[in-house]
């Protein structure tokens, strides 16, 4: 699961905040029934015939949720299925992690309680506790709506099951995810600095004065950038930061990075309009895993980096890439080197 997730979570950031959202999810698929616990129903009457009851069922789900944040949420909902006379019913609560909620594909994993209920012939039998383990994955295909793909392991209490008790159920089901619209980032306004009042009419009218151009003295812009006439880079598209490169196998910010990034700082902090997102790139040794876990760990020691100098975190996202985009053949030492291109700054218009 490790190795897959990463996998999966190459984030491309959308405009919507969905932390803060309500989620209505609808899907289909399949219930996978116990082989001990079919053949239970099977004897007691449950199926026509008194042969076994089916493995596997057709299913559909219904589920709402809140997401507190862009990792963690709460859902409640229900599945059912039937292979007749066999009915199925369950229940459930579970919380859920999501790698990246925001993101345009976001795994997540989920653990929680649930119930089954099955009835068949005017026969009734239920567990007396159960629990739930599992994983899935949304990618969005609108600003407000995903495909949701998840499967769900059930461990549930039998009181009446012969042998063992715990049977383990599971069910798989792809359907959508509605998201209403989540909270924005708060942003925390200053006092206006000294006002000038003009008067008219008895009515005191409070004036701003005018806004002070900022300059961008510090640090060094990165070679091949563009800057305007206060010295501050022009933030547009993609900005490959030259300067900002990592050692092999490292995330530490060398002397050189750390004076492009504060040139970077001054020039976001002269256009407070602007989102970024900061991607981290690696070369191909190594495990595909193991290079976006490091490509997301340099990305974010960038982001912090960023925040120590003034820029406010709510305008910054860091994602990991891996070795996913190459500029240049892995085959080589340079190439490799080029690929390590540290990080790249790209424009995201709010």
């Amino acid at each position: 699961m490790a190795a897959v997730l990463p996998l999966l979570a190459l984030a491309h950031p959308l405009a919507a905040q969905r932390a803060g959202s309500w989620e209505f999810s609808l899907g289909g698929g399949a219930i996978f029934t116990d082989g001990a616990l079919a053949t239970f129903l099977g004897a007691r009457g449950f199926t026509d015939s008194g042969t076994k009851a089916g493995r596997v069922a057709p299913a559909a789900a219904v589920r709402l949720g809140y997401n507190f944040n862009n990792n963690l949420g709460f859902s409640i909902g229900t599945a059912g299925g039937t292979d007749s006379p066999v009915k199925y019913l369950t229940p459930f609560a579970a919380l859920t992690y999501t790698v990246n909620l925001s993101a345009r594909t976001s795994p997540f994993l989920t653990v929680g309680t649930q119930f089954t209920r099955i009835t068949g012939n005017g026969r009734v039998t239920h567990p007396t506790w159960g629990a739930h383990a599992g994983a899935g994955i949304r990618h969005m295909i609108s600003r407000d709506v995903a495909l949701r793909l998840e499967g769900r392991m059930g461990f549930e209490h039998y009181a009446d099951l012969p042998g063992r008790k715990t049977a383990y159920n599971s069910i798989a089901t792809l359907g959508i995810s509605y998201f209403t619209a989540g909270h924005a980032p708060s942003v925390t306004m200053g006092p206006c600095p000294v006002c000038v009042g003009a008067r008219m009419d008895s009515v005191r009218v409070p004036v701003p004065p005018p806004p002070v151009l900022r300059k961008c003295e510090h640090g060094v812009a990165p070679a091949g950038a563009q800057t305007d006439q206060y010295g501050c880079l022009v933030l547009r598209d993609t900005l490959l930061l030259e300067g900002v490169h990592f050692d092999f196998d490292k995330s530490d910010l060398t002397p050189t990075a750390s004076a492009i990034l504060a040139r970077v700082a001054e020039s976001m902090l002269a256009h407070p309009e602007v989102y970024f997102e900061i991607a981290g790139h690696t070369d191909s040794v190594g495990t595909f895993a193991y290079n976006y876990l490091l490509s997301a760990r340099r990305a974010r020691v960038v982001r912090e980096y960023l925040i120590q100098l003034g820029v406010p975190g709510y305008r910054m996202t860091a994602v990991g890439y891996g070795e996913g985009l190459p500029i240049a053949p892995n085959a080589t030492v340079e190439g490799r080197a080029l690929n390590r291109r540290g990080v790249q700054l790209r424009v995201k218009r709010p």
